[in-house]
Order: structure tokens, then C-alpha cells, then sequence
């Protein structure tokens, strides 16, 4: 039994080894402080070198009992509320209606032509168009299709998706998280996805967005949704793309490390494999730009604290030269399409 130590005031414990495929890891950086969110200590990241593999994971890594520590100041699950009304605003909503009518077929009513036409803009910009896409879970409209978000946070996703339609539930080990979405009237449960003990095949759908890299077990956990999923049902996971241009470009600065919060970070190649392990059949895997503007950002920032000797730094709104590396990274996707900053892989029961 391996004896656990005291890392600052998280405990951790060694983890040597690949989690999905047991192959040794290489040490990728070390010394790793978090200058996000102030969370103590110091972290190495391994990578492993197996080529069909390429997941990376903290090593010690934080155990369970100690881990509450690296979110004492994590903002995730604030309620940022709505935007205002402003013509601009005004304007996007009306080409985003068009869009979802026309690629998703969600409408309150019947959306004229034209404005799925006007919606067709949002083609134009594609960190936009991953932004909508995302919004609505990359789900076509399903009326009283029954969807379970696992870590839904304080429930705009939900809300809105019940909005669309959809008959929503929630689960968040978030309390105050749980609260803020019980007050929009969602049913949302405190705790881990496997204390819930939800019947079997059970859900139509399931989505998880940037939980999998925060989770002790992912395989576990995916385990467990899929035995609660229906046959034929579908989940969507969403994570940072450990080979993405951004991480290429920024290396141990990169936004998406987020020690220790991040215990695992996957490749395309490791995300399918540990899916496959836990019984889903791949469906399609994509490759987005989606928040490449608010990375990009935020990864420079760590950079230039770093260099500066500072310990923290506040993640940064996104600005045009951040809209112009999102564009950058879009067309190197054309070139090779992994160098996105999220996977999104759909799965299937």
C-alpha cells in the first residue's frame, strides 16, 4: 500500500504510471505552481510515451480527501447571470436563433427562412459558431428528451436547455453550485455521479464539460453513465486537448494545464480508448476552437507572471489580438485537425 505524503497542505500520493494503459510516464514539467486561483504547492505533469496513448497526469497526484483546497477561490460555478439587452446583443440573438433553427431545429416557433439565412453568419466566425454549438450541448432539438448533465454547475446549461425542451437534470458535488441552480427551478442533486444511484438505462442523454480532467476515477464515472444510459442514448465529454496549438505554443504557461486542479489531461487517442474501456461505442470525436481566444489569453498572462516572479494572475476578458489567434489556430486545424484546444467526442450505448 503506498504510504500517502504531505504535498504544502494538499496530500498526494506517487502515480508513476499511465492510468489508461499502466506504461510509465516521462516527466513533462515540473514544479508547476498555480497562478490561477492560488491553490498551494508545487506540481510535475507526466506525459506517457506510448504513442497510441499520450495521456498526461500529475505526479504525486492530490488525493480525494485533500483536493477541496484547490477550489477555495475557483470561480466555475459562479452565477454570472444573464447579459443586458444592448442592439448588438439584440442583433446576435436574432442571427443565433436562425442558426439553431437551421442546424439543430430548435425554434419557440416557426423561424422564418430569412432568418435562417441571417443565421448562416455565424459561419463566418468560427469561434462563434463553436461557442452556440456548445451552448446547446451539440444536440439537436429533442422535445422532452431526457438529459443529465453530471457537473452542471449552477445550471445555465440546464436552464437553458430546458428552455429548448428538453426535460433537464443535474448533478454538481458543488454546494453553493447546487443551490444557485435549484433557485431556477431545476432539479439538481448534490454529490458524485455513482451516490445517486439513478435506475439503469436511464437518461437519453448525458453531458459532461470539463469534469472529466477534475475526476480521481474517470472510468469509474464513465462507467457509471453508461450503465444509466439508455440503449441507443448518447454522451457527450468535453475536455482540454492536450495537443492543441495553444499548448504547443505555451507549453508549461498553458492555460489548460491548471495544476492541481487538472489531474489528467487527454489526447484524442486516450479519450477514445478510455470510453471504449467503459463500454461506449464512438460515435464522432471533434476538434474545436471554442475559448482559444480566453486561453490564449490567460496563458500569456501566466507567462508573463512567470517570467516576472509573480506568484498569481487574474484570467484576463478576451481582446482582438486573442480573436486573431483564435482565427490562427482554425486555419492550422485545416492543417491538422488536433490542434484544437477542446475535444468533443460523442459516444453512444
Amino acid at each position: 500500500m503506498i504510504k500517502e505524503q504531505r504535498f504544502d497542505e494538499i496530500h498526494s500520493k506517487p502515480c508513476p504510471n499511465c492510468y489508461i494503459c499502466g506504461t510509465q510516464g516521462e516527466i513533462l514539467y515540473k514544479g508547476l505552481k498555480d497562478r490561477l486561483f492560488g491553490a498551494p504547492g508545487e506540481w510535475n505533469f507526466k506525459k506517457c510515451p506510448n504513442p497510441g496513448c499520450g495521456l498526461m497526469w500529475l505526479d504525486p497526484m492530490p488525493v480525494k480527501e485533500t483536493i477541496s483546497l484547490a477550489y477555495t477561490n475557483y470561480y466555475t460555478h459562479l452565477d454570472t447571470g444573464r447579459f443586458s439587452k444592448t442592439w448588438p446583443r439584440s442583433a446576435y440573438n436574432v442571427v443565433k436563433e436562425g442558426y439553431l433553427a437551421h442546424k439543430y431545429s430548435y425554434s419557440k416557433a416557426s423561424v422564418p427562412t430569412w432568418k435562417k439565412l441571417l443565421g448562416m453568419l455565424i459561419y463566418l466566425h468560427p469561434g462563434r459558431r463553436a461557442d452556440v454549438d456548445f451552448n446547446v450541448m451539440y444536440l439537436p432539438a429533442s422535445p422532452q428528451g431526457h438529459l443529465l448533465e453530471v457537473g452542471c454547475g449552477s445550471g445555465q446549461m440546464l436552464k437553458r436547455m430546458q428552455e429548448m425542451g428538453w426535460h433537464v437534470e443535474g448533478v454538481d458535488f458543488d454546494a453553493s453550485a447546487v443551490e444557485n441552480a435549484r433557485k431556477k427551478g431545476l432539479h439538481v442533486c448534490f454529490g458524485t455521479l455513482e451516490a445517486q444511484n439513478y435506475a439503469d438505462n436511464h437518461f437519453d442523454v448525458i453531458f459532461m464539460s470539463h469534469l472529466i480532467e477534475h475526476v480521481h476515477d474517470p472510468l469509474k464515472l464513465l462507467r457509471e453513465g453508461h450503465r444509466i444510459l439508455k440503449p441507443g442514448g448518447q454522451a457527450v465529454l468535453v475536455t482540454p486537448n492536450n495537443e492543441s496549438l495553444g499548448h504547443k505554443l505555451f507549453k508549461e504557461a498553458w492555460r489548460g494545464l491548471e495544476a492541481p486542479r487538472h489531474l489528467y489531461l487527454f489526447s484524442l487517442k486516450a479519450l477514445k480508448e478510455l470510453s471504449q474501456e467503459a463500454g461506449f461505442k464512438v460515435k464522432n470525436l471533434k476538434i474545436t476552437v471554442r475559448n482559444a481566444r480566453g486561453i490564449y489569453l490567460a496563458s500569456r498572462s501566466i507567462q508573463k507572471a512567470a517570467k516576472a516572479g509573480k506568484g498569481e494572475v487574474s484570467v484576463p476578458n478576451p481582446n482582438f489580438q486573442a480573436e486573431i489567434w483564435q482565427f490562427v489556430e482554425w486555419i492550422m486545424c485545416r492543417l491538422d485537425s488536433r490542434l484544437g484546444e477542446e475535444l468533443v467526442l460523442f459516444t453512444y450505448k
